[in-house]
């Protein structure tokens, strides 16, 4: 325990903080886009919005150093049996210090080449500013992944609330008072700022005997081990960059940031949900190496048939709902002239979809033991992905990113990664393909009468889309019932939805009892 505080209440009041961070940023950034838009312009938030892209980028010049930190610390907490028996604890952080500072003259070499290799649109004071403080902040992110290391995550939790809290009361104000583009500079600075100094001063006043009084010797045989360590974990974050965060810069710079913005917009609802229907799988990944290693081998392929499944109809009730009302939700949000049309909406849900139906395969063969196959074959496809977005993006528009997403995991990801699953689970690849068959078809009749509907609904009246948004998810729900009834569906949606009838009867017996 951690201050008396059990690892369920730790849980439970960080998943309490989780959640009530994810719906105030998604509410307060829906309400800032209008605003800055208003106030800055459509090219500064267009410049803004590729800086910040471009960012992302040099955070990962660690190779995967900090990234592990918070897991060597887990491991030495957990062997120790608690944080203050860890006596192990400040030498890993001793050395992951050492290995940063180390990287510290290759951050900044890579922010100034940032700088020069920049489009002159971006060439501008803010983007030297956040290149210091990316240089500055890069040693202070070590201290965070310690408190993650040892559950302080009530504490992280609630200190991302208070600093993004303040960061967006600077944001504003600076906006106000007429600062531009170095308004979201100072807000992003205390963003990161805040985290870093107060894990510091929270390691320091609450476990000291967690930090290394003096670095430790850290000879080069150590240093390469731990370096090869975090290899792969550096190498699928910057395969995940290529294939979700290259879209933006390559665009801004082949069409101007004016042309992020509509793009962005257009893409917020995409954004926001597409993560959802992949919880599934994460919550189903510790049962599934537990199913691979244990005796009932043989159900694999039903049970990941029927996750693949539910994500994938999860997603698709997703993508009918945005393909209906994101011409209405986009005008209303930031206006008509920011909605990229309904054949860019069509684009990115499609994108949105195939990426579902490629992560839902992805989360089942990482619990099988396929981390460096998925690495190779991401990067493989992010770097594909940005090939193809130079190509089309100039000769498309801002259609040719996703078409380029879209391409690339077809004839990468998909394939390759598809091809693993279909060896765990004993059967062919094509089968996987073909057990998707009524599922395909159904999407389709429902997608092309909510993109038509979508493309005609002009109104911008909550009321009406939210009428029109429950129409089509009833539709869906009736035309997808056919396929929940079967198998393999059906082995592990009945029983969930016969158990529910029990609770409810016996309720509804307790009631009238009472009665």
């Amino acid at each position: 325990m951690i201050g008396g505080t059990t690892r369920t209440g730790r849980f439970v009041r960080a998943l309490s903080f989780g959640y009530f961070n994810m719906a105030l940023t998604l509410v307060v950034g829906l309400w800032l886009t209008p605003l800055y838009l208003w106030h800055l312009g459509q090219e500064s938030y267009g410049v803004w919005l590729m800086l910040l892209q471009a960012l992302m980028y040099l955070s990962l010049m660690d190779f995967g150093i900090v990234a592990l930190l918070s897991r060597e610390t887990a491991f030495a907490v957990g062997r120790a049996g608690s944080a203050e028996n860890a006596a192990d604890v400040p030498e890993i952080v001793g050395r992951a210090l050492r290995l940063v500072l180390w990287q510290l003259p290759l951050v900044a070499m890579a922010a100034a080449a940032l700088w020069f290799l920049a489009p002159t649109a971006m060439r501008t004071g803010p983007l030297a500013w956040l290149l210091v403080i990316v240089v500055l902040r890069f040693p202070l992110r070590v201290y965070q992944e310690v408190l993650v290391g040892i559950q302080d995550i009530a504490y992280i939790g609630a200190l991302q609330l208070v600093s993004f809290v303040i960061a967006t009361a600077i944001t504003v104000a600076m906006v106000f008072a007429g600062w531009g583009l170095y308004s979201l500079v100072a807000g992003w600075a205390f963003g990161q700022a805040i985290p870093a100094v107060a894990s510091w001063v929270r390691l320091k006043r609450r476990f000291p005997f967690l930090l290394p009084s003096t670095l430790p010797a850290l000879p080069w045989t150590v240093a390469k081990r731990n370096l090869a360590s975090g290899a792969w974990v550096s190498v699928a974050q910057i395969a995940h960059l290529f294939v979700y965060g290259s879209d933006v810069l390559i665009l801004g710079y082949m069409l101007g940031p004016a042309a992020v913005v509509p793009y962005v917009c257009t893409g917020k609802l995409v954004s926001v949900l597409q993560n959802q229907p992949q919880l599934i799988m994460e919550t189903a990944r510790p049962a599934l190496s537990e199913l691979r290693a244990g005796r009932h081998r043989d159900r694999l392929r039903g049970i990941t048939s029927a996750l693949t499944l539910a994500v994938l109809l999860v997603g698709g009730l997703v993508a009918c709902g945005i393909a209906i009302v994101n011409r209405g939700f986009t005008s209303f949000w930031v206006g008509e002239q920011y909605f990229g049309g309904t054949a860019l909406t069509v684009s990115l849900v499609s994108n949105m979809l195939l990426r579902l139906w490629n992560a839902s395969t992805v989360y089942a063969i990482f619990a099988f033991g396929y981390e460096r196959r998925i690495s190779v074959t991401t990067l493989a496809d992010g770097l594909l992905t940005s090939v193809l977005a130079l190509v089309l993006i100039p000769w498309m528009g801002p259609i040719g990113a996703p078409l380029a997403s879209m391409i690339s995991v077809v004839l990468v990801s998909l394939p390759w990664n598809l091809s693993a699953l279909a060896s765990e689970a004993n059967v062919s690849r094509a089968g996987l393909v073909y057990e998707l068959r009524g599922w395909f078809v159904r999407l389709a009749v429902v997608f092309v009468l909510a993109a038509w509907a979508g493309h005609n609904l002009v109104s911008v009246n909550l009321a009406v889309l939210a009428a029109v948004a429950v129409a089509v998810t009833c539709a869906y729900v009736v035309i997808m019932l056919p396929i929940v009834r079967r198998p393999p569906a059906a082995e592990f949606i009945q029983p969930i939805i016969s158990g529910f009838r029990t609770r409810a009867s016996v309720a509804l017996r307790r009631h009238d009892a009472s009665a």
